[in-house]
């Protein structure tokens, strides 16, 4: 990922591209930018990022599914509009400079920690070794409630920097 958002982005800053080739690499700038800074993006390839880690309860299917899919629509709702007006009004601009201020390898680093974390569930730290729990995780109320405040965060990152990106890309 870190080096598809680098060539990408040179790509949609280049004045010798083709058209058709930006648009491409527009397209999947937005794409690399949004899966950096989802968790399970950037944890471990033996479990496929969670896809072999199975739970139950408010979400079915894989943990990876989870961030993917229902922990979003927990924590900002159906209604895209709303999603966005709600999640706008949190940007501050010290929050702003502060997200645009890092790099990829630094947006990887932060949802890897996340990965790590006790209540992300996917793994139990044992000294420096995330080892995987091999049980079913229950998603209830209390673990939608624990990682929705990551979850807009997340969000909130990675569509900060990916504007931050695009305004560099076309003002060079």
């Amino acid at each position: 990922m870190l080096t598809a958002i680098l060539s990408d982005f040179r790509i949609l800053s280049s004045k010798t591209e083709t058209e058709a080739n930006r648009l491409v690499a527009l397209k999947f700038l937005g794409h690399w930018v949004g899966d950096i800074h989802q968790p399970l993006h950037v944890s471990f390839l033996d479990d496929r990022g969670g896809n072999d880690i199975k739970v139950s309860g408010q979400c079915s299917g894989n943990l990876h599914s989870t961030w993917d899919t229902c922990l979003v629509l927990y924590a900002v709702g159906p209604d895209i509009s709303e999603a966005v007006a709600d999640l706008l009004q949190t940007i501050t601009p010290d929050l702003n400079t502060k997200w645009i201020g890092s790099e990829p390898r630094d947006w990887a680093n932060e949802s890897f920690a996340i990965s790590e974390s006790a209540k992300t569930g996917y793994c139990k730290m044992r000294g420096l070794s995330c080892d995987p729990s091999g049980q079913v995780i229950t998603i209830g109320a209390e673990y939608l409630d624990a990682n929705a405040p990551v979850v807009k965060e997340q969000l909130l990152k990675a569509g900060v920097r990916l504007a931050h990106l695009l305004d560099s890309a076309f003002t060079e």
